[in-house]
C-alpha cells in the first residue's frame, strides 16, 4: 500500500509542476516557438542523444570487463535501453539501474560484482557532476551571486567532501556515530522527562533515519573497495572511465545547445555550461514519476530564466528531452519485448534487489 501511495503522490506531483508551467507560460507563445523548428538540429539532437547512452553504455562494460567472463557491447546496449524503458516509461518501484543489473549478472554469473558495476558506472558521474556544480558557473562568474547556483555549488562541495572522507578515512564513521550516540542520549533523556509520546516517538525516527544513511554510507564504502580492488589489475581502467564520463558531460552540453537550436533558439553556450551542472543536480531528485515528468521540465524553465531564456523557448527544449526520452523508452521497450535469455526476466525476484543499486543512483 505504501509503494502505491508513492505513486499516488509523485502522480500529483507531475500534474502540479505542469499545472504551474501552463499556467506560467502562455500557449501561445509556446506554439510559436514549436512552429520554429529546425529539422537539421532537430535530428542532430536526437543523434547526440544516442551518442550519449553509447557513451554511458560503454563506461559500464570498461567497469564489467575487469571480470574474465565479458559481454560484447552490443548485448550490454540492448540490456542498456531495457534500462531505459523500465527508468522512464515504466511507472514500475523496479528501476532501469537493477533491471541492468540483474540481466548483467546472470550473463557473468555474478550478480554481485554485476551490482557493483552499474553502481560504479552512476557514481563516477555522480562524483564528476558535484565537481562540475562547484567549477562549471566559473564559465559565468556573476551567476554565483543567485542563491540557486550557490547554494547548489555548496552542496555539491559538502557532498564531494563527504564522498571523499568516506572513500579515503580508514575509519570515517567514528566520529558521526560518537556525536550521533551523545545527541540521541541527550534527546532520549529530554524526551523522558517530558513524557509525551509524541516526541518520544519523533526521537526514536530520528534515530532509525540516521542508522539507515549510516547503512547506505557503509554499503557505498564497500561497493567503492571491491571495484578499487578489481581496477587494480588494469592501470588503464581509472582513465577511461574518467574520459568516458568526461565526454558524456560534454554531450550533455551539447545535447542542451542542440535541443535549443532545434526550435531556433540561440543560447549562449558558456551560459549552459554554467548552469546545466546546478539543473542536472536540482532536476534529478526524485519527486516524481517516469523520470521525474513535470518537475524535470520546470526546473529548466526556472533555470535558463537566469540568464534570460524566456520561459516558452525553455520549455519546449524540456519537452524535447522528454520526447528523446520517451523515444529511446520506447526503442527500449520494443528491445525488452524482443530480448530473451534462458528465463524472462521475473519482475518479482529483481523488486528485492531494488535496494542494492536504486539506493545510488
Amino acid at each position: 500500500m505504501t509503494k502505491y501511495l508513492k505513486i499516488l503522490f509523485k502522480v500529483c506531483f507531475s500534474i502540479a509542476f505542469f499545472s504551474v508551467l501552463l499556467s506560467f507560460v502562455k500557449g501561445n507563445e509556446l506554439l510559436g516557438v514549436f512552429k520554429q523548428v529546425d529539422p537539421v538540429y532537430m535530428a542532430l539532437s536526437f543523434m547526440v542523444t544516442f551518442i550519449m547512452l553509447l557513451a554511458s553504455c560503454a563506461k559500464w562494460k570498461v567497469v564489467l570487463d575487469l571480470k574474465d567472463r565479458k559481454i560484447s557491447f552490443f548485448e550490454l546496449l540492448k540490456i542498456y535501453m531495457v534500462g531505459y524503458f523500465f527508468s522512464n516509461i515504466l511507472p514500475s518501484t523496479v528501476g532501469g539501474d537493477v533491471v541492468r543489473s540483474y540481466y548483467a549478472g546472470r550473463l557473468i554469473e555474478n550478480q554481485a560484482y554485476s551490482a557493483v558495476s552499474v553502481f560504479v558506472e552512476r557514481f563516477s558521474g555522480i562524483l564528476f557532476l558535484f565537481a562540475l556544480v562547484i567549477i562549471a558557473p566559473l564559465a559565468q562568474p556573476q551567476l554565483y551571486q543567485s542563491p540557486y547556483i550557490f547554494f547548489p555549488a555548496c552542496a555539491g562541495l559538502f557532498f564531494l567532501a563527504v564522498t571523499l572522507w568516506v572513500w579515503l578515512s580508514k575509519n570515517p564513521f567514528a566520529l558521526p556515530n560518537l556525536i550521533a550516540g551523545k545527541v540521541f542520549s541527550g534527546l532520549k533523556t529530554i524526551t523522558a522527562k517530558t513524557g509525551s509520546s509524541f516526541f518520544i516517538g519523533l526521537a526514536a525516527k530520528c534515530e532509525k533515519l540516521f542508522q539507515n544513511i549510516l547503512a547506505k554510507l557503509q554499503k557505498f564504502r564497500t561497493e567503492l573497495q571491491i571495484a578499487m580492488k578489481a581496477a587494480k589489475h588494469d592501470k588503464q581502467f581509472l582513465f577511461r572511465i574518467i574520459y568516458l564520463t568526461i565526454f558524456f558531460y560534454i554531450l550533455t552540453w551539447v545535447n542542451v545547445y542542440t535541443a535549443f537550436r532545434a526550435f531556433g533558439v540561440e543560447v549562449d553556450f558558456l551560459q549552459i555550461c554554467a548552469i546545466v551542472p546546478a539543473i542536472m543536480l536540482v532536476a534529478h531528485v526524485p519527486v516524481t514519476l517516469l523520470g521525474n515528468l513535470g518537475y524535470f521540465e520546470s526546473v529548466f524553465v526556472f533555470y535558463f530564466l537566469l540568464v534570460g531564456v524566456s520561459g516558452a523557448e525553455s520549455l519546449a527544449m524540456g519537452l524535447l528531452l522528454r520526447l528523446k526520452t520517451l523515444v529511446m523508452g520506447i526503442i527500449g521497450f520494443g528491445v525488452y519485448l524482443l530480448y530473451k535469455q534462458t528465463n524472462m526476466l521475473d519482475l518479482q525476484e529483481i523488486e528485492s534487489k531494488t535496494d542494492t543499486v536504486e539506493g545510488v543512483k
